[in-house]
């Protein structure tokens, strides 16, 4: 969303994507990739948290299939930002119900009018449309990112096979936090990864259904998100020998919400196996069989992210 044009420019970008959902777009990736001004100027993405609003605002509002990318943890970031992106994320003022029967030039109007939003809003949190929560920034070998994590003085020995530097987080909570949000992510992946592939191959009430399901691993790493800062906020940046009761502490809490998870995943997938073709409720069914029965908080790879 270019806040340096004119109405007359925006209005002209809402047709052209009102005409590519009329040619029957399918999806649409999104990098938002933060909602927050600073870690946005960190990440060079040359927005602002008001632009993605709008943005994410005039897209849902069009229409338009769109789903989002976004950055949880980055080895700079400050626990203000990390809070400020769970906001972020919660927020139920973003995805806006569709509206073809407004002109384009209404929409464009409308999304930056509170009142009209509100009217307009499906109060869901932005969370429910990010494809994957709860990501953490790599430092990878020669990106502009990494050159600001070493001026820092936080990199150290670079990884080649992975193509990474090792870097710790300034913030050492936050770095424990993101080594077990890492954990959730691997925990759930698998299931997840079927979700989305059935999704791709679907239409109607069994896509929609799939959808449905996926939230729910959505909500779940949003209210996980949210489990870590408590945790982090009762601890002292300037104490980090604490590491391990902090940990121990964020371990608890993700095996709760993992056991609260478990039941309600039995009956999500219950219902949507009514709605997919016998091959596909087959997959989804075996799939969940193995997520189910495992226990383990293990990364899937063996080397751990910016962490």
């Amino acid at each position: 969303m270019r806040t340096d044009r004119d109405e007359a420019w925006h209005v002209e970008r809402a047709r052209m994507w009102r005409t590519l959902v009329a040619l029957r777009l399918r999806r649409m990736l999104f990098g938002v990739e933060s909602g927050v001004d600073s870690i946005l100027t960190r990440f060079n993405k040359e927005t602002s948290t008001e632009q993605n609003a709008l943005a994410i605002r005039t897209l849902s509002a069009l229409r338009v299939p769109t789903r989002y990318t976004y950055i949880t943890f980055d080895p700079l970031m400050t626990l203000d930002e990390l809070k400020a992106t769970h906001a972020f994320q919660g927020r139920t003022d973003l995805l806006l119900r569709p509206q073809p029967e407004l002109d384009a030039r209404d929409i464009v109007r409308g999304v930056r009018d509170e009142d009209w939003v509100a009217e307009h809003t499906t109060s869901r949190p932005l969370h429910t449309g990010i494809s994957y929560m709860l990501v953490s920034m790599e430092c990878l070998i020669g990106a502009a990112y990494t050159r600001q994590a070493t001026a820092a003085g936080l990199t150290g020995q670079p990884e080649p096979l992975v193509g990474r530097v090792a870097c710790p987080y300034r913030d050492w909570r936050i770095g424990v936090a993101s080594s077990w949000a890492q954990r959730w992510v691997d925990r759930h992946f698998a299931l997840d990864y079927t979700l989305k592939s059935l999704e791709k191959v679907l239409d109607g009430a069994a896509r929609h259904a799939v959808r449905q399901a996926r939230v729910v691993l959505k909500d779940a790493a949003h209210q996980v998100l949210g489990d870590m800062i408590a945790a982090i906020e009762a601890y002292d940046l300037e104490r980090p020998g604490q590491k391990e009761a902090l940990s121990a502490w964020i371990e608890a809490a993700l095996a709760e919400r993992a056991g609260m998870l478990r039941g309600q995943m039995a009956t999500t997938v219950t219902e949507v196996g009514r709605h997919l073709p016998g091959d596909h409720a087959a997959t989804l069914a075996r799939e969940h069989g193995r997520w189910a029965s495992a226990r383990g908080r293990e990364l899937i790879n063996a080397g751990e992210s910016c962490a």
